[in-house]
């Protein structure tokens, strides 16, 4: 049935013989679940408040890109008539059918730039997490537009810094030094490209959160290359890099094996599409 399942999205995909140039997830999805959820509770609370932001109604349909293992898309199913869910990967969607029992999440294997909707066929739609992934990030936010309906959201979903600035101090030189930039919206923009395209804020709610970790274990995700921003390294680049996040860790903390507390939070800001 899994099978015959996948085959079906796969059989959704555009034929033209276009590779895209976005970030698939394919390597990832055996280890997705455990290294980007959120801790017990916040699940919830990040659904809650997409609900709150895009004014959405136990009857509302809404359209999540890149919606993965359904770490979003679930809780928020729960709430809502029902969870589009486009994505890259067919074994990303794996994990979410896997999972989603009788909610109301329909995935397709489908390229974000090409959606398989109808115009003004949604009621909001999601985003988080997927912009940076994502070349062709301006033609997404025209087909966003496209499908939602008149008075339609989008939602976009994105974390505050979370590991502190030695954590800050290694992006800024994977970017400089190492020429790792995002593939899509550059990390420096990811807060602004929105407003920039000419969506306009209309709302935004922050959940704030803990979470404990040992700064060792964020050293051996980046050697191991769990983050996808190591996958475009070389060897020499990975181990570089994985040399000055541990000399930056050890200024910052007396013991890397010892768990300490970091602050964070989850942004929801909706928008509505720019004035046709």
């Amino acid at each position: 049935m899994l099978a015959d399942t996948l085959t079906a999205m796969a059989l959704r995909e555009e034929t033209d013989g276009r590779q895209s140039r976005s970030v698939p997830f394919d390597r990832a999805a055996d280890y997705y679940d455990a290294t980007r959820g959120f801790p017990p509770g916040i699940e919830d609370a990040v659904a809650d408040a997409i609900v709150a932001t895009g004014r959405l109604q136990p009857t509302s349909r809404v359209l999540e890109i890149g919606v993965g293992t359904g770490r979003i898309a679930l809780p928020l199913a729960r709430r809502v008539g029902s969870v589009l869910g486009v994505d890259l990967s067919a074994p990303m969607l794996a994990k979410l059918l896997e999972k989603r029992g009788s909610l109301p999440v329909a995935p397709a294997r489908a390229d974000a730039t090409q959606l398989p909707y109808a115009d003004d066929s949604v009621d909001a739609a999601v985003a988080v997490h997927v912009f940076h992934l994502i070349p062709g990030w301006r033609t997404v936010l025209h087909e966003l537009a496209r499908v939602l309906r008149p008075g339609g959201r989008l939602l976009h979903g994105f974390d505050d810094p979370a590991r502190g600035a030695a954590w800050t101090r290694w992006r800024e030189r994977a970017d400089r030094q190492l020429g790792v930039e995002n593939v899509g919206v550059p990390r420096a923009q990811i807060e602004s490209f929105l407003e920039d395209e000419g969506w306009r804020p209309v709302d935004a709610e922050r959940i704030g959160f803990e979470r404990r970790m040992r700064p060792s274990a964020l050293i051996d995700l980046i050697a191991s290359r769990t983050w996808s921003v190591t996958w475009r390294m070389t060897d020499a680049q990975l181990a570089e890099a994985t040399d000055a996040l541990r000399a930056d860790l050890s200024a910052e903390f007396d013991d890397l094996d010892r768990e300490v507390t970091l602050e964070s939070g989850f942004w929801v800001r909706a928008y509505r599409p720019p004035v046709r």
